[in-house]
């Protein structure tokens, strides 16, 4: 295999001693804040008025306009609560390569006052699942095995059957929204700068160009006819169901941890 999938699909070490997601330290700290409101378990409104979005990690969407909120939305929410709390409501942030989002909110990683992760504290209880965007992929490694480490014991949403990989054969028109998908590479090819993948002659993922340097020049070859596990989101679109890929760290080859 080539080292590029080793690297990506393999789960780095974490420290013994680092229990109860305290990992994932900041290399350097950009901005102190007070935090105001909490909207969910990954985002908060400061006391300045701007809204962070935590990067690296999504956690379930509460509920709005009507509509019910997702399986534990609540508890991460809840814990996000308890450890600011804690935290006297100030909070750290590390800034990543890009500042803002497209709804105008800034991006930070974000650290309590005793220097703890939040991101590591909500994915080591299973309450949130790692979200890689280029280019803010800094820290992801580490996310990834604080991840790893509550999908393997069932914490939280990795006890829930939607959290549960989704044979690619059986999805169907409305299985839109964010869904681990299983299937075997039955098809690959580039066009103008975009990577098309086929799972099980149903799913089509796409890596468009813009994240086409996440992925070595080698790329698909090293996966084609292998069964993977892909994870996004799901849409359709001309006729077909799509995910969009941004980065290698949403595919795992299965069987491998």
């Amino acid at each position: 295999m080539a080292a590029w999938l080793a690297f990506i699909f393999s789960i780095p070490a974490f420290a013994a001693d680092n229990p109860a997601g305290v990992g994932c330290a900041a290399d350097r700290i950009d901005e102190r804040v007070t935090v105001e409101r909490l909207y969910d378990g990954d985002t908060v409104k400061l006391r300045d008025g701007r809204k962070i979005r935590f990067i690296g990690i999504n956690t379930p969407e509460m509920g709005r306009h009507g509509t019910s909120s997702q399986p534990l939305a609540n508890a991460a929410r809840d814990m996000l609560q308890t450890l600011l709390e804690k935290s006297n409501h100030t909070i750290s942030l590390r800034y990543d390569a890009e500042r803002h989002d497209r709804y105008a909110r800034d991006l930070a990683h974000v650290y309590l006052s005793d220097g703890s992760s939040v991101a590591a504290h909500l994915l080591e209880r299973g309450l949130a699942t790692i979200l890689p965007v280029p280019p803010n992929v800094w820290n992801l490694p580490c996310y990834q095995t604080t991840e790893q480490r509550a999908r393997m014991a069932r914490r939280g949403l990795w006890a829930l059957p939607e959290y549960q990989p989704i044979d690619a054969a059986q999805l169907r028109r409305a299985d839109t929204g964010v869904r681990i998908v299983t299937g075997k590479v039955t098809a690959s090819h580039r066009r103008k700068g975009d990577i098309w993948l086929t799972l099980n002659d149903t799913l089509i993922l796409h890596i468009g160009p813009r994240d086409r340097k996440y992925f070595p020049d080698t790329f698909p070859a090293e996966i084609s006819g292998r069964s993977i596990i892909a994870r996004g989101r799901v849409y359709f679109a001309e006729g077909t169901l799509r995910m969009q890929i941004r980065h290698p760290a949403t595919l795992q080859i299965q069987g491998m941890q």
